[in-house]
């Protein structure tokens, strides 16, 4: 919205606009330019997101965490560039996709116990 636009409206109008903003933004923290998202943290231009940690560019995405570029993805860490995948880690194109990491397809319980070693060697 354009500022001319805005110093034409009148006062309903302009918290009515306030209130749309408000809503936009509910409980996303330190989030850049991101729309309708909820429980997000250090997100950047996403819209539609919940409980994402620092994605950046992504859309319908849910329970994510340095994901780039990426639609309607859940429960996915590191990926970029993916379309409809859930529990997937350092996944890059993917589509349709569950329980990979780095592009290396694992079984339910072999992606669990897989991301359990990995987090050890973390801390």
């Amino acid at each position: 919205m354009k500022k001319e636009e805005i110093l034409k409206m009148n006062k309903k109008e302009i918290e009515e606009l306030y209130k749309s903003m408000i809503n936009s933004m509910i409980n996303h923290l330190n989030c850049l330019d991101c729309f309708n998202c909820e429980d997000c943290f250090h997100c950047a231009d996403c819209f539609n997101c919940s409980s994402c940690f620092h994605c950046s560019i992504c859309l319908d995405c849910s329970n994510c965490s340095d994901c780039l570029d990426c639609l309607d993805c859940s429960n996915c860490s590191h990926c970029s560039h993916c379309l409809h995948c859930s529990f997937c880690a350092g996944l890059k194109n993917g589509k349709k996709h569950e329980y990979k990491i780095c592009n290396i397809q694992f079984t339910k319980e072999e992606y669990f116990k897989k991301l359990e070693e990995i987090q050890k060697f973390r801390y």
